[in-house]
Parts: C-alpha cells; structure tokens; sequence
C-alpha cells in the first residue's frame, strides 16, 4: 500500500493535524475510509486500538467510506460535548459523551457497511481463518460470537472480521476486514486473561451496552488483509450461564434460512445474493453449538474444525 504505515509510526500531533482536516485514510480490508474528528479522544482510541493498522495522511482521489466524528448540534461542541458518528447519510445514531468518540468511530463503520455496501454479500458474523478454510460465526448479541472470536485468534487461526462476513459474490469466498474485535462486559477479562492486557483496549465504561473494550487486531492479520477464504464450518453459538455443551448439525437449507436474516442487505442482492450464500454452503458444515463455558465452546470448535479438515 503506497504511502501507507501503521498508525504508531505517526506522532500525536500529524494524526490530530490529518483528523481535524479529514486527510487521515484508514486501510480496512478492501475499504478505505477518510475519518475525520478532533480532540484527544478520537485521536488516542486509534493510536492504542489501531495501532497496527495502515494509514496515510493524505487522500487518495476515491475512499469508500467518509466517516467524520462531529458534535450532533453547536452547543454540544463546547457545553457538555457529545459526537455522533456521521457518514454522510442519515443514521439513527444516539449522541455519546466526547469521551467515547473511539466508539462513534466504530459504530459508523459498522453503519455504512451495514447500509451502504453491496459489493459482499454482509453478514453480521464474526469469521477467522487459516490457510485450509474460513469458520463463520452468526449469534445474537450476547451469543459468545466475539469471545469466540478472540479465543479462535489464540488458537493460531487469522482474524477476518468480528462484526461482519463479507461475502463475494462472483466466487462465493469470504473476503478479510480485520478490525479490533468488540468485547462486552464479562467477555473482556475472559478475552484479556487469554490474550494478554497488552492486547486489550482500556475499557469504555457506561456505554448504552456497558463496559466495551476492544481485542487488536495483529499485524500478521493486517498485513494479509487482502487475502479470501473458502467457507468450511458455519457455526451458530448460544450460551447459557451452566447448560451442558452440545452440538447439533444443520441441514444446509436450515443454515441459509438462519444466515438470510443475519444479512444487512440480501433483500437488495435478490437471486446474486442467494447464488453466493448457497455455493458458500456447499462446501460447509453447519452446527448449533450450545455452551456454558469458554473452554466448553473452544473444546467443541476445536473437533469440529477437525472434522471438516481445518
């Protein structure tokens, strides 16, 4: 990437300067995004949770996206500061104390993928890879999906993505979007007891979902960004506090069924779309895995990886 470095090579002062005038462009997978924002805040979020990622402090003609962390009115720029992440198009977003503008910032990248991009089919996963295949992970909130996520990583596996599977739809293969993985509440020292503290984001406290804090990306997961993934395992994680670990198999056509409505925008894709879901699965086993545990769910992944050659 041409005139691009890891955020940590710049100083304070050239990351503010590019902020405050909106040059900074962020490398994430096959987009690129123009973020702009000032104060401190923004600034310190993307140096301790984006170190490692690519940027450069000029523009590019064409970014996918333009993200800017703005207050939502004039009086709350100065009198009890407040942002909201802006992307150019309206969004439902709630106004956040200054002090949370790293999670505007992560909250409008999630928008504009989630509403704006139909070059993948976007599903809301989390997926990991090695060199055999790709493992796609779709819960509800609360499901275990990102500690999972972050467990997998330990396991020696690549991070593609903890918020969204993108999904080509020429090939059918998952393409990489390595951004810092979002931990909530307990997950965080379940997360940075495995991982280290040196890889888990301080913690963002009082948030409307509360504590979040943020697993970093590696830099071997940036600098293979641009590599994509065959499909092999498909798992759909529940967890309830002290149930027995069991895992159930899913008929291909239950698993598209539980995947259509994970998707931001298969209503827009029609047949293009369910042409790469289905190919996607052809190569794939599908399992509900039900668990009380981390170490319950990461012993379950584990024989199912096995089984389908990962």
């Amino acid at each position: 990437m041409v005139n691009f470095a890891p955020v940590s090579s710049y100083s304070s002062q050239e990351l503010a300067a590019a902020l405050k005038a909106g040059s900074l462009e962020v490398a994430l997978g096959p987009f690129t995004a123009r973020a702009k924002g000032e104060g401190k805040p923004l600034r310190s979020f993307l140096q301790d949770t984006y170190r490692d990622v690519m940027v450069r402090l000029s523009l590019s003609d064409v970014t996918d996206i333009a993200l800017d962390v703005r207050a939502p009115s004039l009086l709350r720029k100065y009198i009890r500061p407040q942002v909201i992440p802006d992307p150019g198009f309206q969004v439902p977003a709630v106004p956040l104390p200054k002090s949370m503008s790293g999670l505007a910032f992560e909250m409008g990248l999630n928008l504009v993928v989630a509403l704006k991009c139909c070059r993948f089919v976007t599903f809301h996963a989390g997926v990991v890879a090695n060199d055999k295949g790709a493992i796609l992970m779709s819960a509800e909130s609360g499901g275990g999906k990102s500690t999972l996520v972050a467990a997998l990583m330990e396991e020696g596996y690549r991070l593609y993505s903890d918020e969204f599977a993108l999904l080509n739809m020429p090939d059918a293969r998952l393409a990489s979007y390595p951004r810092p993985v979002s931990l909530k509440n307990e997950s965080i020292e379940i997360v940075r007891d495995f991982a280290g503290g040196d890889w888990v984001s301080p913690v963002i406290s009082d948030t409307p979902k509360g504590k979040i804090a943020y697993r970093r990306a590696r830099p071997e997961d940036i600098t293979e960004a641009g590599e994509t993934a065959v499909t092999k395992l498909v798992l759909f994680p529940r967890f309830e506090a002290g149930v027995r670990a069991s895992a159930r198999g899913l008929r291909r056509a239950e698993a598209i069924m539980r995947l259509i409505p994970s998707s931001t925008n298969y209503h827009l894709l029609g047949e293009q779309g369910f042409n790469a879901l289905r190919k996607m699965l052809d190569g794939a086993e599908a399992f509900e895995i039900t668990y009380g545990t981390t170490d319950d769910s990461m012993k379950m992944v584990r024989d199912l990886a096995a089984k389908v050659g990962l």
